[in-house]
């Protein structure tokens, strides 16, 4: 008997050990999440500096003061193509803006559910363990509760109801 009480003991202490090594687990999880989401906060600010400072030179006046160190005979094919390049550094900066966007979502998100799982598992661990774990079929213990059995209770049928038949009244014929 003695024995037995022994091999429980160890495997509820090896139980806590797993889980309190899940909980560390879980924790360094969300310690990385928040890591790379101040990361992606910290780019997210520079690109946002990028795109104004982008905003400002796509200004007529400095485009003009840009090109005008540049000499040339077609001065206006040189504006244009200045105009044009620093459109497409906004666009690629606006589709990176986007992308950290959608980063941050997710993270957010894999921060949140990584918390909850942290708070289950610190709540698991802290749970009074008021009942002993169930044997199964095979012999092993089980984590879940024993649970009642429920007795099975019969629905009845709705019958269908009877109809009730109305009697329309003929309109009786008065002689003319």
């Amino acid at each position: 008997m003695e024995r037995i009480f022994r091999c429980v003991l160890i495997i509820l202490v090896a139980a806590m050990c797993a889980s309190a090594q899940d909980l560390a687990t879980v924790e360094r999880q969300v310690e990385g999440l928040r890591t790379q989401l101040q990361e992606a906060t910290d780019k997210e600010a520079a690109l946002r500096e990028r795109s104004q400072q982008l905003e400002e030179e796509m200004e007529p006046q400095n485009i003009e003061r840009s090109v005008s160190t540049i000499g040339t005979t077609d001065v206006k094919a040189l504006r244009d193509r200045r105009r044009l390049q620093l459109e497409r550094q906004k666009a690629q900066v606006d589709e990176q803006l986007t992308s950290l966007a959608a980063s941050r979502s997710r993270l957010e998100g894999a921060i949140a559910t990584a918390e909850a799982e942290a708070v289950r598992l610190r709540a698991a661990a802290l749970a009074p363990k008021s009942t002993p774990p169930a044997q199964t079929e095979t012999g092993g213990l089980s984590t879940k509760p024993i649970t009642p059995a429920r007795p099975a209770v019969k629905k009845k049928r709705d019958a269908p109801k009877p109809v009730k038949r109305v009697r329309r009244s003929r309109a009786k014929r008065r002689p003319a």
